[in-house]
């Protein structure tokens, strides 16, 4: 597959009518006022033992709704992908799960000392985690420390990478993801964080 080695530029942009679906989506939302926290010594408590309580999730929605989505285009937005930095995608062909297409962030060191590194990001997470790091794995203050070329993958199904198509999708599939981005890249030796 000839785009399984074509590394892509990539750059966040929600399209206005995503954010306006949501906007609408978020304007529509209705919530039970009823509170089942059975544990709760008063009923008017609201704990987090059966879930979300519904005036946590008003507050959210209404956050989101008038404070959050106004502010993603000429905020937001450009903030994460000056945060990110260089971001890409690039399509890894996945044994038996046919090409998945991936988006990664890369920060190259101009030290030649520098050691490749995969930052993977938690369940559920995403490149968001390595953010406040990246800079000081890639320009350390002091050339006595290590330098890192880092490689930060948003995981298949997060962020901006496709999710599998198939079921059976697991861990062993997921490092082969990585391996085989990390070996595009030119790193065939790597450390993980």
């Amino acid at each position: 597959m000839s785009s399984s080695t074509s590394e892509q530029p990539f750059r966040i942009s929600i399209p206005t009518s995503s954010l306006t679906s949501l906007h609408q989506k978020l304007e529509l939302t209705r919530l039970s006022q009823l509170n089942f926290n059975f544990d709760s010594p008063s009923d008017s408590d609201e704990g987090w033992e059966c879930g979300v309580p519904p005036s946590e999730l008003e507050r959210l929605i209404i956050y989101w709704k008038d404070t959050f989505l106004p502010k993603w285009k000429e905020v937001i937005e450009p903030k994460l992908n000056e945060d990110l930095g260089p971001q890409f995608t690039r399509d890894i062909e996945v044994e038996g799960f046919g090409s998945v297409n991936v988006h990664y962030v890369h920060w190259r060191s101009e030290r030649v000392d520098a050691v490749p590194l995969l930052f993977v990001h938690g369940w559920p997470g995403s490149v968001l985690e390595a953010v406040k790091i990246l800079p000081l794995l890639v320009n350390p203050e002091s050339t006595d420390q290590p330098s890192f070329h880092v490689v930060a993958i948003s995981l298949p199904g997060f962020g901006f990478s496709e999710a599998p198509r198939k079921k059976g999708f697991e861990a062993v599939q997921m490092a082969e993801v990585c391996n085989k981005l990390m070996i595009s890249l030119g790193y065939p030796e790597y450390g993980t964080y």
